[in-house]
């Protein structure tokens, strides 16, 4: 079922109260006060039967200029807006502010109530509208119908009520599947309920028994009883004035201008990327660095505006800024807020947030401005492709769509899609990188090891660990791991065992070197298994060649030539197979190998045998059991 909230504006004493009595039967006037001054001063709620068996909430907001606050904080979630204007007065200054406050919160439809049309002559009545089509020309009600009504007789209640069911139906039915969210306008306790908050749904459906988060400040809360005009509720939904009963809190614990939400689903921010606007009939302007109250559902806060590519905001312009926030701010991208001035009091404009966790410091430039651009006007696949990019490393679903301001559903759709484009690379289950940044890590990625093979032109490669560190420090292992077998398909680099090479590199040996590893080879093949130790093969060259000689031999192991059993027992590659496959061999026709048994099968001594033995197991090819090896490894 669809539902609606309808939200009254006007100048004060127009009749919006009045108005709402006569289409509902119901005194929004809730306050003593009120009744007394015969001003609304709090927001008042109603709701509204239409023939079709249908309901809308109604929500009357104050129209006296120094209740503006509490008309914003009342005018979250209209969907439908009647512009209240007294036939007897005709256009006022509420009159003007309410309706650039309506079109800056993105209300997109309404009607024009003509109220009080007893009291006026019928040529007045034509010149009063004539002003009110001038009024909203440019604006969401422009062309929209003018109906003159009166509470006291019944005029033009039945034509009201008929428009607002066809501009209903017109409305696009909202998502009960995203994250609930509900921006809090009253607070007080109930005996036997305790803390009640109320406010309307603006996302998704909440049910009793679900578990809710009240931002900013985090506090969790168990929701134990709901409430819709009034009537309890198993679940409400986006679109309906709903109390809720939350069981887990105590008083103070929250207030007005808070946000109930589903657990972990929205963020809280002390700075916003915006699209700001000036309302086309103030005489001010918004500089750079101007200090703005800013209203953003039932909120109100500080902020300080920096533009991004102007010096001022004049009259009926807008423009990308970053709004630095006095205190926090649970927000998502797409929210409208309204600014006003700091002193005196007076609507500026507002806008819509693009990015509720924008980078610490404002970068001004063309990648930045277009960045907003993609954030204002983009789909969901283009956001979420910038957000990937902007994480500038691995991520899961749950970072992108916090940073993409996207619902989850949406998000993994998006990066379903953008997967199978390759414009995001899928690295392992559930982990993810931008193909941009992916590109930019290779380029790093060979840059580091370039400056390697310059610095160590004998070495074969970099040692894993070590690229991965300063390749991408503050990503988990297995990320940068499966992203350097990425680069390895590709055939820019080459990993083998623990080193990284660019695979065109090869150590390049001077004509001394060569002598030096041509002697090490023949003088390794010749020991066989029973090597001599480094310092003893250091002693087999001059002096002057000690630097050279272990330049090769770090170079040699390095690439696999020679293989460390131990710090002092090293062997030819082909040395150090043919010993391991006679331990293969071994085990394929006993389950068990002591120490003994190899030694016999090298035809060598303890010392070596050990080695290779516990070389073997480090490499978890085999374990003790005992006194004996088993195979762990085929």
């Amino acid at each position: 079922m669809k539902h609606v909230i309808i939200g009254t504006a006007g100048h004060v004493d127009h009749g919006k109260t009045t108005l709402v009595k006569a289409l509902t039967g119901i005194d929004t006037d809730r306050l003593d006060e009120e009744k007394r001054r015969g001003v609304t001063i709090e927001p008042g709620f109603a709701y509204l039967d239409f023939d079709d068996g249908t309901r809308a909430g109604i929500i009357d907001v104050p129209g006296h200029e120094r209740f503006i606050r509490n008309m914003l904080a009342g005018s979250g979630g209209i969907d439908l807006s009647m512009l209240v204007i007294a036939a007897d007065e005709g256009v006022m200054p509420q009159t003007r502010e309410h309706l650039g406050i309506l079109t800056q919160l993105g209300i997109s439809d309404g009607v024009i109530v003509l109220t009080k049309a007893d009291k006026a002559e019928a040529d007045w009545i034509e010149l009063v509208s004539e002003d009110i089509i001038e009024l909203v020309q440019g604006t969401f009600l422009e062309n929209r119908p003018i109906i003159n009504v009166s509470a006291q007789t019944g005029e033009g209640l039945a034509e009201l009520k008929e428009k607002l069911s066809k501009l209903k139906n017109n409305l696009k039915e909202k998502d009960d599947t995203l994250p609930f969210r509900l921006p809090i306008d009253r607070v007080f306790s109930v005996e036997g309920f305790g803390i009640v908050v109320t406010g309307t749904l603006i996302e998704g459906s909440v049910k009793v028994g679900e578990t809710a988060e009240i931002l900013p400040g985090g506090t969790k809360a168990t929701v134990r009883n709901l409430q819709v005009h009034g009537e309890n509720v198993d679940t409400a939904h986006a679109g309906q004035r709903t109390a809720i009963s939350l069981a887990g809190i105590k008083k103070g614990n929250t207030e007005r201008g808070d946000v109930v939400a589903a657990g972990g689903t929205l963020g809280v921010t002390s700075a916003i990327d915006v699209k700001i606007s000036v309302l086309s009939d103030t005489k001010r302007k918004i500089k750079n660095g101007a200090e703005v109250h800013f209203f953003h559902g039932a909120r109100s806060n500080l902020a300080k505006v920096f533009l991004y590519d102007k010096r001022e905001i004049q009259k009926g312009e807008s423009a990308y800024a970053r709004l630095k926030l006095y205190q926090p701010l649970p927000c998502k991208r797409g929210d409208r807020f309204v600014v006003r001035f700091y002193s005196p009091l007076e609507t500026l404009g507002g806008g819509v947030i693009l990015d509720s966790m924008p980078g610490e410091r404002i970068v001004r430039s063309e990648k930045a401005l277009e960045a907003l651009k993609i954030r204002e006007a983009g789909n969901t696949a283009e956001i979420a492709e910038l957000a990937a990019f902007q994480l500038g490393g691995v991520f899961g679903v749950e970072v992108l769509c916090r940073r993409a301001d996207l619902d989850k559903k949406s998000c993994s759709e998006a990066i379903e899609a953008l997967t199978e484009k390759g414009n995001i690379i899928r690295l392992l289950q559930g982990r993810y990188i931008s193909a941009k940044i992916l590109e930019q890590t290779g380029e790093k990625c060979i840059g580091l090891l370039k400056e390697y093979h310059v610095s160590f032109p004998l070495r074969v490669g970099m040692n894993i660990a070590e690229l991965r560190q300063k390749l991408m420090p503050d990503t988990d292992t297995s990320d940068v791991s499966a992203l350097l077998n990425i680069l390895s398909d590709s055939g820019k680099i080459t990993m083998s065992g623990n080193n990284v090479y660019l695979t065109e590199f090869e150590p390049n040996y001077t004509e001394t070197q060569g002598k030096i590893r041509e002697k090490l080879i023949k003088e390794l093949s010749t020991a066989g298994y029973e090597v001599p130790s480094p310092d003893e093969l250091a002693a087999l060259f001059s002096k002057n060649e000690k630097r050279e000689f272990q330049q090769v031999f770090e170079s040699m192991v390095s690439s696999g030539e020679i293989i460390m059993l131990s710090p002092q027992v090293y062997w030819l590659q082909g040395v150090y197979d043919k010993g391991v496959n006679l331990v293969r061999k071994h085990f394929e026709i006993s389950e068990t190998l002591t120490l003994a048994e190899c030694r016999d099968l090298l035809g060598t001594s303890r010392k070596f045998t050990l080695a290779l033995l516990e070389h073997l197991d480090a490499k978890k090819i085999t374990k003790m059991v005992g006194d004996s090896r088993v195979l762990v490894s085929a």
